[in-house]
């Protein structure tokens, strides 16, 4: 998550076929999380809101549309930050959004947040594996948790006391070991959304044989020629005592 992706490779698909590679196309992941926005908007505050990994903007547009009054996106790729502000230009909420490029927490300081939305990368591979989006979009490398590792060690700082946390966890990614980190901080975490999706194929020769080894018949599924996973929707709040 500290090195910038090169996306030369993607580029020059883009521009051979016209129209034909989106590289921050939303996925069902990032349907699931809007969902779990929408359908939980009662219980959070809408003062600040985060999109940690902002890709296309989607989530922070959705926060944004929810309500919250004050809008950050952070993603390492200046190519995302151009896409979140098209974004939140074209529904008219860039006068209340500030975009960061860096890795991480890197770019934000002490501040905390009401609402912290995340879809960050915990696919199991160690090369891009997914031909049709960024390099950096699912490869989270040989356990699926290169980025969510950072991510986690930082949550319990930047969000408020009264805040919450929505992010994706694939099944496989090490369930037990985040709901440790988060506990180590006084958070805990809860299952709100669950789905199962179809992988790429390409997606499903570079995951690490050893984990599909680990989770096959639990959070893998093999259908004939078909491998599925299942994902969840987390939601992340304080202990209470």
């Amino acid at each position: 998550m500290n090195t910038q992706p090169d996306h030369d490779q993607a580029k020059a698909i883009s521009s051979a076929i016209p129209g034909a590679v989106d590289l921050f196309r939303p996925s069902e992941y990032s349907g699931l999380l809007i969902h779990a926005l929408r359908s939980r908007a009662h219980t959070f505050r809408h003062g600040s809101g985060l999109d940690m990994g902002t890709g296309s903007g989607v989530l922070l547009a959705t926060l944004g549309l929810l309500g919250c009054t004050r809008l950050v996106g952070v993603d390492i790729d200046p190519a995302a930050i151009n896409a979140s502000t098209t974004m939140a230009r074209g529904l008219g909420l860039l006068d209340r959004t500030t975009l960061l490029q860096g890795s991480l927490w890197e770019p934000l300081e002490d501040e905390a947040f009401d609402v912290i939305v995340t879809n960050l990368p915990n696919f199991a591979a160690t090369k891009p594996s997914d031909p049709e989006r960024s390099v950096s979009w699912s490869m989270a490398g040989a356990d699926g948790r290169s980025a969510i590792n950072p991510f986690l060690a930082g949550l319990g700082r930047h969000l408020k006391p009264d805040g919450v946390a929505y992010m994706t966890h694939n099944v496989f990614a090490g369930l037990a070991e985040t709901e440790a980190m988060l506990a180590r901080q006084g958070l805990v975490a809860r299952s709100i959304l669950a789905t199962t999706s179809l992988l790429h194929p390409t997606k499903s020769a570079l995951m690490n044989p050893a984990v599909r080894a680990k989770y096959d018949g639990s959070g893998i599924r093999q259908l004939g020629s078909y491998e599925f996973v299942d994902v969840l929707v987390l939601e992340i709040r304080a202990i209470q005592s």
